[in-house]
């Protein structure tokens, strides 16, 4: 089998077997979704807000947590700031109904399109270390003297 082909087929199964892990086989997705919306529910508990209902963006599944409920604009601002602390947590928005402000923000990146370029830098510094850990593979055709 030719190198080029080789190497294609290798990042083809990088990106299937974490599109997999994601979705279907790991729920990777949904993990990260129970989890993210437990801890924020648990802040929430904490500063003693059981009114307001925190939820990841799902369409697509982003980094992005989104809270609704009653609450001041000091509340808003402060509970924003905390929950943006959460680790797996880019950006905080209150919810606004249809035909209120738009929210303005960064756009993020899908969880699937970082899951997938996480795993291809991986395999990529893995394939670099391999060079260097075990050299230039040599042609066995060629013939040195």
């Amino acid at each position: 089998m030719k190198p080029r082909l080789l190497f294609l087929l290798a990042v083809a199964l990088v990106v299937l077997a974490s599109a997999l892990w994601h979705g279907p086989v790991g729920k990777a997705g949904a993990r990260y979704t129970f989890e993210t919306e437990e801890l924020a529910r648990l802040n929430l508990d904490y500063y003693e807000m059981p009114e307001i209902t925190p939820f990841v963006e799902r369409a697509p599944l982003t980094r992005r947590l989104w809270l609704t409920g009653e609450a001041d604009d000091f509340q808003r601002k402060e509970l924003a700031r905390i929950l943006s602390g959460l680790p797996q947590v880019e950006a905080v928005h209150w919810y606004v109904p249809p035909g209120g402000n738009r929210v303005k923000s960064a756009p993020l990146l899908p969880l699937i399109v970082e899951v997938e370029l996480t795993a291809l830098a991986a395999f990529g510094l893995g394939l670099f270390a391999a060079f260097f850990l075990f050299g230039r593979p040599r042609d066995p055709y060629r013939f040195e003297i």
